[in-house]
């Protein structure tokens, strides 16, 4: 049977299921539209004010996020909105709209304004966050109405920038309001702990609650303020006097405290093995996931949440974003750090620090003899006193010690400032765990003209230094050596996680060297065990 017995709300014939499981099994089917059979189909069907779908890549995530546009495109009113990080990173978006929406309307190319309208005047817009700070953000999108939101990658998107977009998500043409945010595993990200529900202890995504429907209020300003329950009442009860506080009577006529306040969300699992178009014109993608390391395999190909290959990951992406939007903190005390590399190795990088605030920088890769011009010419330039210069002694920094008699090397592997390896293994370790503190507490911060500028690591080229800071925090682990004292994983572990030397990482850590005298005025450093240890 072609049709059901029943019709939509507005007339229209539905197709029964048997009819379209036909129409999908066709060798050429073209013409047709249809979602595959499992994680597309459950996303496309919930009723959920906010439905995340992620897991393992392939799922085809982007078509169903482009899919979901296709249910309002003969409403004038409808206005879609898809977020990316990049504005550059909009390509497979953009082709895969292209296939589905060129029978519905046209694609203005501008990069200024990407967007589809329908032959009805409805809008799909693809836009970025990057470049934008929260209030930036908010000022872009300030009044708009959102009735769809899909948000491609959504574990790079900030927390509050998220939040802030559901308060656009609204319209008052009656179309259905709803997110749907689209993502491969990461366990640090803070949709990790949004989904943790779905979750199971493996990381894995638990069968039995794929597709199930649960309800939050989302106070407070991190995923861990939200408030869950299963039903709308029991989220209501345990927030009652909140909510309350905010009901007016008037809202009786036509809706409920429940409904009002209350979101519901899901969970759905993508899976690679769905998507049987990908693997039949291209069966190799499917063997390249199965050939990366342990860990980009458990996240990309099992679609693991929790999976990490070394240590404990202790930088967020939320305090990177507040590193990258926080103003100068602390004294006008100046000095200079550097991660050292000569030509043919990594990045030699130097910091130039005003307090805790990176003022300037300096990305080379040279020769021996070239290098200690460039950190001559770099503390010059900055009237920077040599005894204000600290640099790692290990490896290729040895070079430097004759060039820089009253500079500050710093021995890694060196004993700890009180003397012994009780409460950290070495120097390193304890003034990574200070720095620690200090993008913690939102002292670190980084020059905004800084951050839009793009340098090469052994992976990539050319891209900003914000996005290179927010890969390097990954490698930024602390051991797992049973308690025995706080150590930072070794350099070589690092490389392992990243593929390259986390130098502009390393040059930041130096620089807590300077907080172990407050005296900074004095012309050198007190001779401290490990110090200056070689």
């Amino acid at each position: 049977m072609q049709f059901e017995n029943f019709l939509t709300k507005d007339g229209k014939r539905i197709l029964t299921y048997e009819y379209v499981d036909k129409l999908r099994s066709l060798e050429k089917h073209d013409k047709y539209v249809i979602p595959n059979r499992g994680g597309q189909e459950i996303v496309a069907s919930t009723n959920a004010d906010i439905r995340v779908y992620g897991g393992q890549r392939g799922g085809g995530k982007t078509f169903i996020e482009v899919f979901e546009s296709i249910k309002d495109l003969d409403r004038p009113q409808f206005k879609g909105y898809i977020f990316r990080k990049k504005k550059d990173d909009f390509k497979t978006i953009i082709d895969t709209a292209n296939t589905l929406l060129a029978p519905f309307g046209t694609y203005n190319k501008s990069q200024s304004d990407m967007a589809w309208t329908f032959q009805s005047g409805g809008e799909l817009m693809f836009r970025h966050f990057e470049d934008n700070s929260l209030e930036d953000f908010k000022d872009r999108f300030q009044g708009r109405e959102m009735p769809y939101i899909g948000i491609d990658e959504a574990t790079q998107i900030p927390y509050l920038f998220f939040k802030y977009l559901l308060t656009c998500n609204r319209n008052a043409a009656g179309i259905t309001n709803r997110v749907m945010l689209t993502c491969n595993p990461d366990p640090d990200s803070w949709l990790a702990t949004f989904i943790d529900w779905w979750i199971g202890e493996d990381g894995l995504p638990i069968s039995s609650r794929n597709g199930v429907v649960r309800y939050c209020f989302m106070r407070g300003d991190t995923p861990n303020d939200i408030v869950w329950g299963d039903t709308r009442e029991e989220v209501y009860q345990l927030c009652r006097n909140e909510i309350d506080r905010y009901w007016d009577d008037k809202f009786s006529a036509f809706t409920t405290p429940q409904e009002m306040f209350i979101k519901s969300v899901t969970f759905i699992k993508g899976a690679l093995l769905e998507n049987e178009v990908l693997i039949k014109s291209d069966p190799s993608y499917y063997a390249n996931l199965v050939q990366q390391d342990d860990e980009q395999r458990a996240r990309d190909l099992d679609g693991n949440w929790k999976y990490k290959s070394v240590g404990t990951e202790l930088i967020t992406t939320e305090d990177i974003d507040r590193m990258m939007q926080g103003t100068a903190v602390g004294d006008d005390f100046r000095c200079v750090t550097c991660d050292v590399a000569f030509e043919g190795g990594d990045n030699a990088v130097l910091y130039l620090w005003v307090g805790y605030h990176i003022a300037d920088i300096a990305v080379v890769r040279v020769n021996s003899k070239d290098f200690v011009q460039v950190v001559k010419s770099f503390l010059e330039r900055h009237n920077v006193l040599q005894e204000h210069f600290s640099y790692d002694v290990g490896g290729v920094g040895q070079y430097l010690k004759g060039y820089f008699p009253l500079a500050i090397p710093f021995n890694n592997f060196g004993v700890p400032t009180n003397g012994d390896r009780v409460l950290y293994d070495s120097l390193k370790s304890e003034m990574a765990y200070k720095l620690l503190l200090k993008i913690k507490d939102g002292s670190i911060s980084i020059a905004k003209n800084l951050q839009e500028q793009r340098y090469s690591t052994k992976k990539h080229k050319d891209i900003y230094l914000k996005d290179i800071i927010m890969m390097e925090r990954k490698a930024f682990k602390r051991a797992d050596n049973g308690n025995k004292n706080w150590a930072l994983i070794t350099k070589k572990e690092m490389i392992r996680i990243l593929g390259w030397s986390p130098d502009f990482l390393e040059a930041m850590i130096t620089r807590m060297i300077f907080d172990v005298d407050n005296k900074k005025d004095k012309k050198t450093l007190p001779k401290i065990k490990g110090l200056n240890l070689i």
